[in-house]
């Protein structure tokens, strides 16, 4: 299923920053990252995804609830030994809080549509190494 067309812009118009161990990373979507594609290859996975579970189905939650939510997903990925690192989304426009999130290597497409959908999210953003 589609986003609405504002919800997809808003994901467009968003960065995505991920603290990996050689520093913070820029994510656009449409754009490379080498920096990415570098921790990629390091891992030996092809793809990643980037994930909150913070504000469900786009509704600003208290950040208490949100940094709940957060540990949860965070602790899901462990589980799962998904080798995740922290990060958060920020919207060009400011008009949306900065959420915390999650850059998270090696999942497939559906384990990743599975995992927000788990979270209540309406969208996760997924990427491959060509």
């Amino acid at each position: 299923m589609k986003p609405n067309p504002e919800l997809l812009q808003a994901y467009q118009a968003t960065t995505y920053f991920a603290d990996l161990p050689s520093g913070r990373v820029a994510i656009r979507i449409g754009e490379r990252c080498p920096e990415l594609d570098n921790i990629l290859v390091e891992h030996e996975v092809g793809s990643w995804i980037f994930i909150t579970a913070c504000n469900p189905q786009s509704k600003q939650l208290p950040a208490k609830e949100n940094r709940k939510r957060l540990n949860s997903l965070d602790k899901v990925l462990a589980d799962r030994e998904i080798i995740h690192f922290p990060g958060e989304g920020l919207g060009d426009t400011g008009a949306w809080p900065c959420e915390s999130s999650f850059l998270a290597i090696g999942m497939n497409l559906e384990e990743a549509i599975a995992l927000g959908r788990e979270h209540g999210q309406h969208a996760v953003v997924f990427g491959r190494f060509n």
